[in-house]
C-alpha cells in the first residue's frame, strides 16, 4: 500500500532498509523488552515472511482503502516511517480517519506502538473513546 498509494516508486518500500534498521536500534527499554518476548515466543520464518512483504509491498492496495473501508480508523505513523506520506493519503480518502503522526523524539516509526507504547496507549484510548 505505502509505494503505491504515496505516488512514489513502487520498489522503493522494497528495497529500502530504513524500517529494517530501525527495527534493529534497541535503544529503548519497552522496545528492547517486548522483542524479546516476542523473540522468546512466536518462532517465525523469515522466508515465508519475506514472501508475504513482497506481496503486500507490490499490490496496489488504494481501491481497498479508498472503497471499503467505512468505518472511523486510527491511522499511526511518523517521521522515521517510509509509510508516512501513504498514511496522510489514507487518512484523507478513509471517512473519519484520524492520522496519528509522531515526530522523530517521540519514536514515529514501524515499531512505535512497541517504543512508545504510553502515548501510543493514550492515544488509541483518546480515539475509541469518541
Amino acid at each position: 500500500m505505502a509505494a503505491l498509494t504515496a505516488g512514489g516508486p513502487v520498489n522503493k518500500l522494497i528495497t529500502d532498509m530504513k524500517p529494517f534498521e530501525r527495527a534493529q536500534l534497541f535503544d529503548l527499554p519497552y522496545f528492547a523488552n517486548s522483542e524479546g518476548f516476542a523473540s522468546a515466543v512466536i518462532k517465525s520464518d523469515p522466508q515465508a515472511m519475506g514472501r508475504v512483504l513482497f506481496t503486500h509491498t507490490a499490490s496496489d492496495w488504494r481501491d481497498v482503502v479508498r472503497h471499503k473501508i467505512d468505518i472511523p480508523l486510527a491511522i499511526f505513523s511518523g517521521d522515521e516511517s517510509n509509510n508516512l506520506l501513504s498514511q496522510r493519503w489514507a487518512q484523507s480518502v478513509i471517512p473519519n480517519a484520524t492520522l496519528y503522526s509522531y515526530t522523530s523524539a517521540e519514536q514515529g516509526d514501524h515499531f512505535l506502538m512497541f517504543k512508545n507504547p504510553d502515548k501510543f496507549t493514550s492515544d488509541l484510548q483518546s480515539f475509541l473513546a469518541r
